[in-house]
């Protein structure tokens, strides 16, 4: 038998058969785009469906009404359609609600977004206890597209971004206005608390002056009274004496004389302190009138402040309500810097509100003591009345006895009358003294106590001007610019940092359904190549087993080269190194050649089968399209052992430039699959061999031949 045809081999055998059959040959040919096919057109189709959104059709409807927040007109809706009109990401279509919804109907429009007629007015609640936040509608129809829903959700979260950036941002400026705004207030409270405070230094000045006069007054009041203690003596002394008139008319007559004199300097006495009495009442009044003016005008500044620390507090608390509705605030050291000033500037507050109040009070003890001093001055001003009315009776009454003197005699009835009346007149000037010397010494107090009101008032008004000199430098430090309101509406930032430069969808799948793609070219090829039979006699299951692989390997190679020259120099993908991407891709399809191989020689059709059973399940289990981690529990344990998974590990590390040993350590278990599967399918042809190595060997082999020629 082996002389039949001697020199003749079981592989020059298959390539004269293949060459003999044209339809073979046609179908090789065909066979060497399958994975063309698969990979290029799969990969072709999703390179980059991400970069080519402004195709699809996006409409939106504004129906927003606008909004007043802080006295300014807010429009957020029509602000927004004018970044829309700016922005290229989808293929906007702006139009009316019922436009929108029969085109996303029609399916003219993948989704619709609507802005409702609320949206600023929401926006603007930002700053109430229960804000209120606007939302967008977006539609978008499931059932026709998946895909356009997850897309609008992403659409719908950046136009949320960027319209809460915008209020926020608002809503920053609005509070950093307000508080230049109570910066300027505090400076001008600090102005006028300084001019209070020169003000009652004055008004101190002016109080000691006061005392030092009253205290003056005191002296000569009681120097006063005991001159007319002294002379209520001697008017008695005269009444005693009137009786013995006779006997002393000529020293009667010489000290009526003397009486009449100094009775006319008391009257000039008495008619001078009389009028500086009533200019000194005047003056208490005067005072009096002030004190309760100035009374009026603490407690006026002591309610302001009040307000203002309850402003103040009000303030803190907002923006401590607004930390706690967005949370991670803690971080934003712009923010924290603005709360600790609202704090500070209503620590402030409350210390102005404490001044004032101290202020009130000063004020309101010195118009008590004006109106005490003013109560004084009047009783001094009727007394001296009484003094003079008295000193005028008196000086009428010595004007008689002097004139009298010469009748001394025969009236000295009437003199003992007068010397009588003389003395209840000086009784009623000493009531009047006592009054006065009363009225005095209360004025004086008074005036003690008005120099401590104001000598508080002037530390309190200093403080206060102090404090609010520290508020308002405070609060301008807070003011804020565009800058800072920027970063209020803004403070995160997130900068992603690419291990690996995957530039588009395309790139980040070629892994899959390149091995896709290498996995059908091998399983469509055992349909047209011969791999069960030989085509001339063997005589060994590994020179069988090499006839197939030499007729077999050629054709899954350059369906790889094919492949691989597609989608570098064709679609454009990028890879560090060309030879060693070629070479991978040659071991993955050689080594799913090995498997495929094996089932298909053993079982035939049903090994077909096999293998697109085997296909199956890696298709599902090689985390080719989603994560491991995301699969069943199951599917991770078989995507372990599938070569697939392999081979898509080993073209995602080449393609993002990856380690060389990690790219290394894919091949060597792809290189164990082909090991063992090469091992089974040697094995597999020794045993048929040996079957037909016996008398019907022959006959098999020429059936078989006969039928596949």
């Amino acid at each position: 038998m082996g002389k039949k045809n001697p020199g003749s081999g079981p592989v020059k055998a298959e390539f004269k058969r293949l060459l003999r059959n044209r339809m073979m040959m046609l179908s090789i040919a065909g066979l060497a785009v399958i994975p063309l096919l698969y990979s290029g057109m799969l990969i072709g189709a999703f390179w980059d469906p991400y970069g080519k959104l402004d195709r699809l059709p996006v409409a939106v409807v504004n129906k927003d009404a606008g909004a007043s927040m802080n006295g300014k007109q807010l429009h957020v809706g029509e602000d927004l359609i004018g970044e829309l009109k700016e922005d290229d990401s989808f293929k906007w279509t702006f139009t009316e609600e019922r436009e929108a919804m029969n085109g996303l109907k029609e399916h003219r429009y993948s989704m619709a977004f609507v802005i409702p007629d609320d949206f600023s007015q929401k926006a603007t609640t930002l700053k109430d206890e229960a804000p209120q936040p606007a939302a967008i509608q977006y539609y978008v129809d499931d059932g026709w597209n998946y895909l356009s829903s997850r897309i609008g959700a992403e659409a719908s979260e950046k136009l949320r971004s960027d319209v809460a950036q915008a209020v926020t941002k608002a809503y920053a400026q609005a509070v950093f206005d307000s508080i230049g705004e109570a910066a300027d207030g505090f400076s001008d409270a600090s102005e006028g608390a300084s001019k209070l405070a020169d003000g009652a230094k004055e008004a101190e000045s002016g109080a000691e002056r006061l005392r030092e006069n009253l205290a003056k007054l005191a002296s000569g009041t009681q120097d006063l009274e005991q001159g007319v203690g002294q002379l209520a003596g001697g008017a008695a002394k005269l009444q005693a004496g009137a009786k013995s008139v006779a006997d002393g008319s000529r020293a009667l007559a010489s000290g009526a004389a003397q009486l009449a004199d100094g009775g006319k300097a008391l009257a000039s006495g008495a008619k001078d302190a009389e009028a500086a009495a009533n200019r000194l009442a005047a003056g208490a009044d005067q005072l009096a009138s002030s004190g309760q003016s100035l009374a009026a005008g603490a407690e006026a500044a002591k309610s302001g402040s009040a307000d203002l620390a309850k402003g103040a507090a009000q303030l803190a608390a907002g923006l401590e309500q607004y930390a706690a509705a967005h949370g991670g605030m803690e971080s934003d050291a712009a923010f924290m810097q603005l709360l600790a000033a609202a704090k500070s500037v209503a620590a402030g507050a409350d210390e102005l509100k404490q001044g004032a109040a101290s202020l009130s009070d000063g004020a309101q003890r010195l118009a008590a003591g004006q109106g005490e001093l003013a109560s004084g001055a009047a009783q001094l001003a009727a007394g001296q009345t009484k003094l003079r009315q008295g000193a005028e009776s008196l000086g009428g009454k010595l004007a008689e006895a002097s004139a009298a003197a010469s009748k001394l005699a025969a009236g000295a009835k009437s003199v003992a009358d007068g010397a009588g009346t003389l003395r209840s007149g000086l009784a009623q000037a000493a009531e009047g003294l006592d009054a006065v010397n009363d009225g005095t010494l209360r004025l004086a107090d008074g005036s003690s106590e008005l120099k401590g009101g104001l000598l508080k008032l002037e530390d309190g008004s200093k403080e206060l001007a102090d404090k609010l000199g520290e508020a308002s430098a405070e609060a301008s430090s807070g003011a804020g610019n565009d800058r800072q309101a920027e970063m209020f509406a803004n403070p995160v930032a997130v900068q992603e940092h690419k291990l690996a430069d995957i530039p588009n969808y395309g790139t980040g799948m070629t892994p899959y359904f390149l091995s896709l793609g290498l996995y059908v070219g091998v399983l469509m090829s055992t349909v047209i190549l011969p791999l069960r039979d030989a085509a001339a006699t063997v005589k060994s299951g590994f020179r069988w087993y090499l006839s197939k692989l030499l007729l077999f390997a050629p054709v899954v190679l350059i369906q790889t080269l094919l492949a691989d020259a597609l989608l570098i120099y064709g679609i454009g993908l990028k890879v560090p190194d060309v030879p060693m991407f070629v070479a991978v891709t040659a071991a993955i399809s050689l080594t799913f050649m090995t498997i495929v191989q094996f089932f298909v020689t053993l079982a035939d059709n049903v090994g077909r089968f096999v293998a697109v059973i085997l296909l199956t399940l890696q298709l599902a289990s090689s985390a080719g399209t989603y994560p491991a981690e995301l699969l069943p529990q199951w599917l991770q344990r078989i995507g372990d052992w599938m070569p697939m998974t392999h081979a898509i590990k080993a073209l995602r590390l080449l393609i993002a430039g990856g380690d060389a040993w990690e790219i290394r350590a894919q091949l060597l278990d792809l290189a164990a699959y082909a090991a063992v599967f090469v091992a089974l399918i040697v094995t597999l042809f020794t045993v048929r061999s040996r079957r037909l190595s016996g008398s019907s060997g022959a006959r098999y082999a020429a059936a078989n031949s006969a039928v596949h020629s």
